[in-house]
């Protein structure tokens, strides 16, 4: 079995998941759950050549997966319109390393807190690292 990355949407947003047997994941394969803007967040898979179906962006590796992960951490603290075209941009011309470790970093404060709110500071040392404050 390989290991499938896997974005479902639903109304209440989207969780983030990755497993050998995505239909029956294990709660330790959750990355993040979060609320987000779902037409953007397809937008962006399309443009990163994922795969939607049904309710679900399949993604075929874990570069896409993290710069995903990234935009829906960062995203509910860009209120400004053209900030936020800034950070799908930004999102998809960052180099695979940053991408990794940013989404990491999310990840792990996920897996310890399972609390959004414990995202935040995160989110902003990304913003004003990255110049979109």
């Amino acid at each position: 079995n390989r290991v499938r990355y896997i974005v479902r949407l639903n109304e209440q947003g989207a969780t983030f998941l990755w497993s050998s047997t995505p239909h029956n994941p294990l709660e330790s394969s959750v990355d993040l759950q979060i609320k987000v803007h779902l037409k953007e967040l397809s937008l962006l898979a399309e443009n990163l050549n994922c795969h939607l179906k049904n309710d679900e962006i399949v993604l075929s590796s874990l570069d896409p997966y993290n710069r995903l992960l990234l935009y829906a951490c960062v995203r509910p603290t860009v209120k400004n319109t053209e900030k936020v075209r800034t950070l799908a941009t930004l999102i998809l011309d960052l180099n695979s390393w940053d991408a990794f470790y940013w989404a990491s970093r999310f990840r792990e404060l996920w897996w310890e807190h399972k609390n959004y709110r414990r995202l935040l500071k995160v989110a902003k040392a990304f913003k004003l690292f990255f110049g979109l404050s």
